[in-house]
């Protein structure tokens, strides 16, 4: 096949592992676009899904981007809109037609200024190892034309810039996140679920045997508070009961928990458990709660009818720690039977089996 190569003159192929690569077969309407990253799928299929990671790193850096919605999972839609310093805007959407965790997007593209115009994006996540991604999007477009006039726009510059502030944003994530930065982004997810629940839905069955939904935000309001206060002489404050209003019962208790987390005294402190021995407080807030918040997103979400996806890398990391200890947490009582699953399953529904759900 005979392509036109519209990388950067002058490359250094040494390094070209680095670069983005943009080709064009002249016979077809398509762009492919090729960028390798340091970072591992799920990482980088998290910068292309999650909406605070977009908006850092997506198109040029002379122009500023807000997001309308960007709800990337199959069946989702996006809208977001590019302003220039002297006011003039570029909206671009589309739809999902397929988000598969680190592995595929398929969505068209659209651009405002130019309705009739769409295409149809592939992004494909490579795992290389080592912790290395390859991404490739191809772009069907609606005729030769169209694609040409797309890259006569200027576009692989836009592209070539975007992937730079990507490398960017990724080598910052590489970076270990704080026991408050976690907690931040996971309870924002857990958030949306609960202010998502339909109000009729609260007393849904839950994948928790004997449970509603209510009870998922009842447990974490309640088990929590009294173990900060036996093991650190830590008292939060209280919010409504999760019978009387969920809503309310779990927005006061998550912000008492990242006002704590975010008081720089929290990292000096430590808590004292028989269980667990001593531990830094802010690491045992982790350890033990954010992650079990984590956790009951994906039951809140299944008793509700809502979105159920999880992070794949965080569920790649709780699973990594918890296969070592099985006996031992299966011996606490707090997790079921092991539930089987094919051997090829993806890394979300590993976790949710060995934690002894039926994803």
């Amino acid at each position: 096949m005979t392509t036109t190569d519209h990388d950067n003159p002058g490359t250094d192929h040494d390094t070209g592992r680095r670069e983005t690569r943009i080709t064009a077969d002249p016979a077809q309407p398509t762009i492919v676009i090729t960028r390798e990253f340091d970072a591992p799928p799920s990482h980088v299929f998290r910068a292309y899904t999650d909406p605070d990671l977009v908006v850092q790193w997506l198109g040029p850096r002379r122009l500023t981007m807000h997001i309308d919605r960007y709800d990337a999972r199959t069946g989702g839609s996006y809208r977001y809109v590019h302003t220039a310093d002297d006011g003039t805007a570029y909206g671009f959407r589309g739809v999902f037609h397929e988000v598969r965790p680190s592995t595929r997007i398929v969505q068209t593209f659209g651009y405002d200024g130019s309705p009739d115009n769409v295409s149809l994006e592939t992004t494909a996540f490579l795992d290389l190892g080592g912790r290395r991604t390859r991404v490739t999007t191809t772009s069907l477009m609606q005729s030769v034309q169209a694609r040409d006039a797309m890259l006569a726009s200027g576009m692989d510059r836009g592209v070539r810039e975007g992937h730079e502030r990507l490398d960017e944003l990724l080598a910052r994530d590489a970076a270990p996140r704080t026991p408050a930065d976690e907690h931040r982004r996971i309870a924002r997810t857990f958030t949306d679920r609960v202010r998502g629940v339909p109000p009729t839905a609260w007393d849904n069955p839950a994948p928790c045997e004997g449970w509603v939904a209510r009870d998922v935000v009842r447990h974490l309001v309640e088990w929590f508070p009294a173990f900060l206060k036996s093991g650190a002489g830590v008292d939060l404050p209280a919010g409504p009961s999760a019978d009387d209003d969920p809503v309310a019962a779990w927005t006061v208790h998550s912000d008492a928990v990242q006002a704590l987390l975010d008081d720089p005294e929290t990292a000096t402190r430590t808590l004292a458990n028989p269980h667990i021995g001593e531990v830094p407080l802010d690491q045992a807030v982790d350890r033990f709660y954010t992650a079990d918040v984590f956790l009951h997103t994906w039951d809140l979400a299944r008793a509700t009818g809502q979105d159920e996806t999880l992070d794949a890398a965080k569920c790649a990391e709780l699973l990594d720690g918890m296969l070592p200890l099985d006996e031992v947490l299966r011996a606490s009582g707090q997790y079921g039977p092991r539930t089987q699953v094919p051997d090829d399953a993806d890394v979300q529904t590993r976790l949710l089996a060995f934690i002894g759900r039926a994803p």
